[in-house]
């Protein structure tokens, strides 16, 4: 037994097995060392650069959506066959009112991506932002084709519809997107509004009120029922409609114009001029209108 003891005591000390000297151990540290440093430096200079780059957005020196679109540009032009560039430039032009520039991008978009019906319904948003209703219809329609369960793709066509002036294809548009979403205020009171452009008035009121059940925050959606109340005759509903959309918002321009249309149709005037006074300061161009109706 000592005999194995003493054995593997001499191998813990055999001058075969190398042992690192302290000086070794401390060179072998130094790489590690400056990679650290590096790291810590490409930090800092990251958080100075973002904190620069706020403080100047901050100062107006730097506009968010143009540094959003410099870089995707830039993005675009490294990776071209990136599709998704020129989804999200699309959408981010679209955001921030630059139709032509989102219709640039949307029509690569579609034509790098035939078979995607999202695609094809960021194609017809950005052809109705610019006005273009029937290329839009065009793009749903594909849309709606390539994915018949697509909600953004059957609301969308009814909107294009509707500026079309084709509201019986507008409403089965509605209709058909709110079978795939039936939860959507925005569906709803979109097709109100076509039922109403159809006279329809009853069926336009359930619908408006049904967006006003999903959203009360929707505050348009008072001042639209308060529309369709007012075209059909019936001008209490309208005008409490127009009272509801002004307690949400005083300074509602339009829910008071209305309101005094509606005071006139119910034959006072007195009414009629408080809204007139009131859109004075808010919109005098309202008020010179609402006047003219006053004094006609």
């Amino acid at each position: 037994m000592d005999r194995f003891t003493g054995a593997f005591g001499r191998r813990k000390t055999d001058g075969n097995v190398p042992v690192a000297a302290p000086s070794q151990k401390r060179a072998s540290s130094k790489p590690v060392v400056r990679r650290r440093s590096r790291v810590r430096g490409s930090l800092v200079a990251m958080v100075i650069l973002v904190v620069i780059v706020f403080v100047l957005i901050e100062a107006g020196v730097i506009q968010p959506e143009r540094l959003q679109a410099f870089v995707v540009r830039h993005a675009v032009a490294v990776y071209t066959d990136q599709a998704d560039s020129y989804k999200y430039m699309g959408k981010h032009y679209n955001a921030n009112g630059r139709p032509q520039e989102a219709l640039s991008a949307c029509e690569k978009l579609a034509a790098m991506r035939p078979q995607d019906p999202c695609a094809s319904v960021l194609l017809g948003d950005a052809y109705s932002d610019e006005n273009r209703p029937q290329e839009a219809v065009a793009s749903y329609q594909k849309a709606a084709t390539l994915d018949p369960n697509s909600f953004d793709a059957h609301f969308g066509l009814g909107k294009a519809y509707a500026a079309l002036g084709r509201h019986a294809e507008a409403i089965g548009a509605y209709n058909r997107a709110l079978k795939i979403k039936p939860s959507s205020a925005a569906a709803h009171m979109s097709l109100g509004l076509a039922l109403s452009s159809a006279g329809r008035y009853d069926d336009a009121m359930q619908a408006l009120q049904r967006a006003k059940q999903i959203d009360p925050r929707i505050n348009e959606v008072q001042v639209m029922s308060g529309n369709t109340y007012l075209e059909a005759g019936m001008y209490k509903q309208a005008i409490n409609c127009y009272k509801d959309a002004i307690t949400v918002d005083q300074n509602h321009a339009r829910a008071y114009y209305n309101l005094g249309k509606a005071y006139l149709e119910m034959g006072d005037r007195g009414l009629a001029i408080k809204q007139q006074e009131i859109l004075e300061s808010l919109d005098p161009g309202l008020a010179d209108q609402l006047g003219r109706l006053i004094n006609n």
